[in-house]
Order: C-alpha cells, then structure tokens, then sequence
C-alpha cells in the first residue's frame, strides 16, 4: 500500500539529517531497504579504506555500485560503470570491501552525504513510498551539484531520466510492502512538523489583530 505524502518539503527529519543529528536514527534506518543499507555500509567501507574520518557523496555513489541487480544498479548500471564513476567522483581504484554489520560507526557522514540522505527521504515521499531504496539514495545524491552527481551525468543519466525509470522499475520489480502503522505514524509526525508551526504563528497573529481592533472600538465608544 502506498501513501501520500507533502512532495518536495523539509520535514523534521530532514532538516535533521542535514544538522547531522538523526543521519543513523532508528525511526530513519527502519525506511531504509536492505539493500539501502548495504550501500551505506560499503559507502562506510570506501571511507575507511582512505582513512578518512567522513564520508562523502562520491563514497555513496561507491556503495551503490557494489551490489548487483538493486534497484539503483540496475537505473544507472553503476556495476558496469564502477571503475569510470571511481574515477570521476575522484575515488582512488580500490575496490569495496563486503560488508560485515549494518551499524553504522564512524566515519560520519559529512554534509554532502548528509544532503544526499536528506533528498533521498524526499524522493522516496515523491514516490509515496515509505521505504528508502538503493534508487532514492541515487537520486538524492544527483538532486544538487556535487561530484558523484557529475560522475553519473557522464554516463548520459539526469534526475528525471532516473525517476522515470524508477517509475518503471517498480512496475516489474515490486517494491516492499509498506507496513500501515508505521506510514500513519510518519504521515502523522511529518505533517505535525508541517502545519502546527505556521498554524501557531498564525493564531498568534490572529489574537494580536483582534486585541487591537477590540482596543480601537473601545477608543471609539468613549
């Protein structure tokens, strides 16, 4: 079962990944696919590999390169473009190691990737689908110019190509189930954090305009 959602708006979620604050919460890691994080394992991998203490979009492009017959592998063919998206994003030619655990440690991600994973929630919402899979990722890291992003372009493939084939994608390869509960709970919590701050503001607005037009009628009865 699908579900609508508020396409292509922040929700408290997302604007928290982007702060770094909830990049490996629970309530975010249960959307993801198994083979979402998988990807974000390997990406973890590839930074480890460099030493380096964050990981960034080209390493997430890396991790979605690495297993076969996803959902993100088969839209860009990223397995057969490995080594050409490892050269472009500026990888070293090492290739990823098999992951081992599905939690996530340091490196942290760094604010590219934070980007990419915030835009990979809002595709997924474009889609209405509750689950994060290996294409949301994809398509998060091609929403704004960054190197990995680059890399793809130059194997012919734009955002709106990959939304369509991931339209299509999903017609022969059916996605999970989306489990009832837990998208009324999502809906809930990202429409809350929609719609009660502009509804506060404007209650508050309300209540000063009407403070002081009942003030201005009793200088006017005097």
């Amino acid at each position: 079962m699908q579900y609508t959602g508020q396409m292509d708006m922040m929700s408290h979620t997302e604007t928290g990944i982007l702060t770094g604050k909830v990049a490996s919460s629970q309530s975010l890691f249960e959307r993801y696919t198994e083979a979402t994080r998988r990807a974000l394992q390997f990406a973890r991998e590839e930074a480890d590999h460099r030493g380096s203490s964050e990981i960034g979009v080209a390493d997430l492009l890396a991790g979605l390169s690495v297993d076969e017959d996803t959902r993100a592998e088969r839209i860009g063919a990223l397995k057969a473009n490995a080594f050409y998206l490892r050269w472009l994003s500026g990888l070293p030619a090492l290739p990823a190691r098999e992951a081992v655990s599905a939690a996530f440690q340091t490196p942290e991600f760094d604010l590219e990737a934070r980007r990419a994973l915030a835009f990979a929630v809002m595709e997924a919402d474009r889609d209405r689908e509750y689950r994060i899979d290996s294409d949301h990722l994809l398509r998060g890291v091609m929403r704004f110019a960054n190197k990995a992003h680059f890399a793809i372009l130059k194997t012919e493939l734009n955002l709106n190509a990959a939304r369509i084939a991931s339209r299509r994608d999903r017609e022969s390869h059916l996605p999970e189930e989306n489990p009832n509960m837990k998208v009324a709970q999502y809906l809930l919590r990202k429409h809350l954090a929609l719609w009660v701050p502009p509804a506060l503001s404007l209650a508050c607005y309300l209540y000063i305009l009407f403070q002081g037009f009942g003030l201005e009628l009793s200088a006017l009865a005097k």
